[in-house]
């Protein structure tokens, strides 16, 4: 059923960026019994419970450009506000999922990062706090799906498509990555003189050490879903097609030991937190750094933005 105006700012009143969250549209679908998830529909995501596998579906549409668009943005930060709403405080056998599973509608493509058109207007009018505003709104959204939304669940990169930029900071911020072979992973951002600003370094050198770390964000290179798989970036390498099934054998395979990976999560969480003062600090000398581009750089930018823009519209 349609959800009223004023049932929809509810969903977004705590969303650290506001200005980003103005105009949402959604829909509720189905609730499925008491204290249930229900099936999300918004302009630029779609959350589907899977109740026999404990899997919370979302999957995130590209329209435009196959990028973190700030709508698309707007929608996921809706979507976590939602979530945490609806289960804050509740015990992990209350919960009707254990795993909220991130996909991509879009053929070939988990992300291509960030909004790279956006990058570039908001540079060349010298838009500081717009530019300030895009990224701590990307930092809200990252932050807490490392978090796991302080919800007893475990959160899931489904990688059947590439994912590039911030697309690849994103996914690492997740507890489990899944990726089918074929897939191409990338942080191209020092190709014009910037480097990944959203948590890239931050949830690297915690992951894989600072020398690999530095060497994935400094070398600019591409990488293939076997060579992450190796450095442990993938915990599970698939053929192309069974990313999905595989998530769900897994929950299966773990189900008796789920809440000992919950107890491993806090554990690691404990000893090498990320913070999210530290991802402010860093996004604030990523803003600093990009608007001291070059046009030069700025043109580089643009191909890639028009890449963004050619991969969403194949993906149609």
């Amino acid at each position: 059923m349609a959800v009223a105006k004023q049932v929809l700012r509810d969903l977004v009143e705590r969303n650290d960026n506001r200005d980003a969250a103005s105009g949402v549209g959604a829909q509720l679908l189905s609730r499925r019994g008491s204290g249930g998830c229900p099936d999300l529909v918004l302009p630029n995501l779609v959350a589907r419970l899977e109740p026999e596998t404990g899997i919370l579906w979302a999957e995130m549409q590209h329209g435009e450009r196959a990028c973190f668009t700030p709508e698309l943005m707007r929608d996921g930060r809706a979507f976590q506000q939602h979530l945490k709403r609806l289960y804050a405080g509740f015990e992990a056998h209350e919960m009707p999922f254990r795993y909220l599973a991130w996909t991509s509608r879009a053929k070939g493509v988990w992300s291509l990062g960030g909004d790279l058109a956006t990058f570039t207007r908001l540079i060349r009018t010298r838009n500081r706090e717009g530019l300030r505003r895009y990224a701590h709104a990307s930092i809200d959204v990252l932050y807490d799906n490392y978090r796991s939304l302080d919800l007893p669940i475990l959160t899931v990169a489904v990688i059947e498509g590439d994912a590039v930029g911030g697309g690849f900071e994103a996914m690492v911020t997740n507890d489990i990555v899944i990726a089918e072979r074929g897939t191409k992973f990338g942080l191209p951002e020092i190709l014009f003189n910037l480097f990944p600003g959203m948590g890239a370094y931050s949830f690297l050198r915690r992951r894989v050490g600072e020398i690999e770390a530095r060497r994935l964000i400094e070398d600019g290179r591409t990488r293939s879903a076997e060579e992450l798989h190796a450095l442990g970036l993938v915990d599970r390498l698939v053929e192309r097609g069974e990313a999905r099934a595989a998530l769900r054998a897994y929950a299966e395979e773990r189900a008796a030991r789920f809440r000992t990976e919950l107890v491993l999560k806090k554990m690691r969480h404990r000893v090498e937190p990320v913070t999210r003062s530290e991802l402010v600090d860093v996004v604030e000398l990523w803003v600093e750094l990009a608007l001291e581009l070059s046009e030069a750089d700025l043109r580089r930018m643009d191909a890639l933005a028009r890449h963004q823009e050619r991969r969403a519209a194949r993906a149609a």
